[in-house]
């Protein structure tokens, strides 16, 4: 068994070799997975390799993906994040640090109506990069900002990133979502709270801004009643008990289509690219699904997740200081490995291992999502940093990635705090649910 052993682990160095190198997650894994099952599964068993595929992806609630997809890529081609930047400004542009605050509460905002991080930093970044160096705000703040908060999409409900995490870990889609709020929240006060004080220590970040008035305050609100009552509908639905999370993807898609026809800015041109986008995602997510499912086959029948669990386990270490251990080592994953790709790659064998220290499956979900959310922004394959340095037009990264450390260390912050007090992430589902 020592062998076996031995030889698995170096198969998953050698894909993650071949992941870091470029090849598709989906082929590295099955790829991996097929040669471990044909070596080491025996001869009876090879047959179930033909229903893996089907079993990966018979779940009912996976059928959400596709249908939040479309209607994240809904408002993102019709242009809806431009009315909720506007709309937000009024709201959170008085606070200390003016606009780049609505940089974090519009990327918050656009991520509970899509569920998408990188479409929230490519949508709130192309509105405002060039806006806002423009009017004088410091250019890394601007970026920093922008990068960092585009993140969030991936801890706040519907995020997608809960759909899978619950279909794998066979945990409850609806509490996960709740779960995911309070975390969220903290993040969006730190990340606030940062530029406050920067903004403070230092007024020449950025123009002194005129304070609104209430009546355009309360104008400022039409821009963010569609929005919100999105927001408010799926959420609703599922906590109501009117409609199941893939019930409520539906009503989402059908409701961003109604607000794109309220806005008159419904066209066939943007139904056909939402469509094609989310056809091609839900794609590449199905594919690294039962590619993960080849693999976590392999891995068990070489016991590598038991036996890496045992290994842990019996460290003189108590479960948080393990769980820091793992936070280290999905920050340094995440610098090579796109942070889904990573949920994939390392869930079979670090799912077991935080199950074995006691730690409740809501509660890893969350902090899943942290690290996929660092990894956003951990060069040199943070995607959210090129995307910034994209839509601003920039020539190197460099500056964006300067801009992005405060608050990747206030991630790290974040992260620190959840090990430290798991309850805070659990506090809302066990008071709701």
């Amino acid at each position: 068994m020592e062998i076996e052993s031995a030889i698995g682990l170096a198969l998953i160095g050698v894909c993650v070799v071949l992941l870091v190198g470029g090849l598709w997650i989906a082929i590295g894994l099955a790829a991996i997975g097929l040669v471990s099952v044909h070596y080491f599964l025996p001869a009876p068993m090879i047959r179930m390799v033909e229903v893996i595929p089907y079993n990966a992806l018979d779940s009912f609630i996976l059928a959400a993906i596709p249908m939040f997809i479309f209607m994240g890529n809904l408002l993102f081609k019709g242009d809806i994040a431009a009315k909720i930047y506007t709309g937000l400004s009024k709201w959170v542009s008085i606070l200390p640090g003016g606009l780049l605050q609505t940089n974090v509460a519009a990327c918050a905002v656009f991520g509970a109506c899509s569920g998408s991080s990188l479409a929230g930093a490519a949508t709130i970044g192309g509105i405002a990069t060039r806006e806002l160096c423009k009017q004088g705000y410091e250019k890394k703040l601007v970026y920093g900002s922008l990068a960092s908060s585009g993140t969030l999409a991936t801890m706040i409900p519907p995020s997608i990133h809960f759909i899978l995490y619950g279909s794998f870990a066979n945990e409850s889609v609806g509490k996960l979502f709740l779960a995911g709020f309070l975390p969220a929240l903290i993040l969006i006060l730190l990340f606030m709270a940062y530029i406050m004080v920067r903004a403070i220590l230092n007024p020449d970040i950025g123009p002194r801004i005129s304070r609104p008035t209430f009546g355009e305050v309360l104008v400022s609100m039409k821009d963010l009643i569609a929005p919100l009552f999105l927001i408010a509908v799926v959420m609703g639905s599922i906590y109501s008990g009117f409609a199941t999370p893939t019930e409520s993807a539906a009503v989402g898609s059908v409701g961003a289509l109604l607000i794109l026809v309220l806005e008159g800015r419904l066209k066939w041109s943007i139904v056909r690219e939402a469509a094609t986008l989310s056809v091609r995602t839900t794609c590449m997510i199905a594919l690294m699904m039962v590619g993960t499912q080849f693999i976590t086959v392999s891995l068990s029948v070489l016991q590598i997740p038991a036996q890496i669990s045992a290994f842990i386990g019996g460290l003189p270490l108590d479960p948080w200081m393990i769980a820091i251990l793992v936070g280290v080592f999905y920050i340094f994953l995440g610098a090579f490995v796109e942070g889904t790709s990573m949920f994939f790659l390392t869930f079979p064998v670090m799912f077991p291992l935080m199950m074995g220290l006691g730690y409740d499956p809501i509660w890893f979900g969350v902090v899943m999502g942290l690290f996929i959310e660092m990894s956003l922004i951990t060069p040199p394959v943070g995607l959210n940093l090129f995307i910034i340095q994209q839509v601003s037009r920039e020539t190197g990264v460099g500056l964006v990635v300067r801009g992005s450390l405060p608050f990747f260390a206030l991630m790290v912050v974040a992260m620190l705090i959840f090990i430290a007090f798991p309850d805070l992430i659990l506090y809302v589902p066990n008071l709701l649910w």
